[in-house]
C-alpha cells in the first residue's frame, strides 16, 4: 500500500471535525513552504565564506559595521513596530 493510499484509507475513517483539522494542516504545511525559500548552494557557500573568518565578537561586529549603514537608522526605522496591545486577558 502507497502513502497516498494509508492516509486516504485513514482520513476516512476519521470523523468529519477531524478531517478538518487534517486539511487545515495540510494547508498550513503548504503556506509554510511557500513562505520558506530555500537558500541555494551558491549562496550558502557564499555566507559560510562570510562568517569563516569571524573568530570573535569583535569581529563580528566590525563585519556587521561595514555592511550596514547606521546612519541610515532612526527613530522612523522603528516606528510601529512594538506591538502596543495590553497582553492577553487575565481573569482573578
Amino acid at each position: 500500500m502507497t502513502i497516498e493510499q494509508t492516509v486516504l484509507q485513514t482520513f476516512r475513517e476519521l470523523p468529519p471535525d477531524k478531517q478538518q483539522e487534517v486539511l487545515d494542516f495540510i494547508q498550513f504545511l503548504k503556506y509554510k513552504l511557500s513562505v520558506i525559500k530555500p537558500f541555494s548552494i551558491s549562496e550558502h557557500q557564499k555566507r559560510l565564506r562570510e562568517t569563516k573568518d569571524i573568530t570573535d565578537f569583535w569581529s563580528a561586529l566590525q563585519n556587521f559595521r561595514q555592511r550596514v549603514n547606521l546612519e541610515s537608522i532612526d527613530d522612523d526605522t522603528f516606528e510601529n513596530l512594538r506591538d502596543k496591545s495590553p497582553g492577553r486577558e487575565v481573569n482573578l
